[in-house]
């Protein structure tokens, strides 16, 4: 299993980490994933390694900046 930690900026509250969640269960094939607001960060734990250009690309389209990849 691989654990990608992302920083996320521009969470509010539970609504907001529903929504980063969602985009990435609808784009990778993930084990789990959960956001915090209060952190700014998103645990995804997936079989393979996820692409980095992707998640950027998936996190902006929420209206959420994907700040790093940990």
């Amino acid at each position: 299993m691989v654990t990608t930690t992302l920083k996320v900026d521009g969470m509010m509250c539970g609504m907001c980490e529903s929504h980063i969640n969602d985009a990435i269960r609808r784009h990778f094939l993930v084990r789990k994933v959960k956001s915090s607001k209060r952190r700014g960060e998103t645990v995804i734990v997936s079989e393979e390694p996820l692409d980095p250009e992707a998640l950027k690309r998936v996190i902006n389209e929420t209206g959420y900046e994907l700040k790093d990849i940990l």
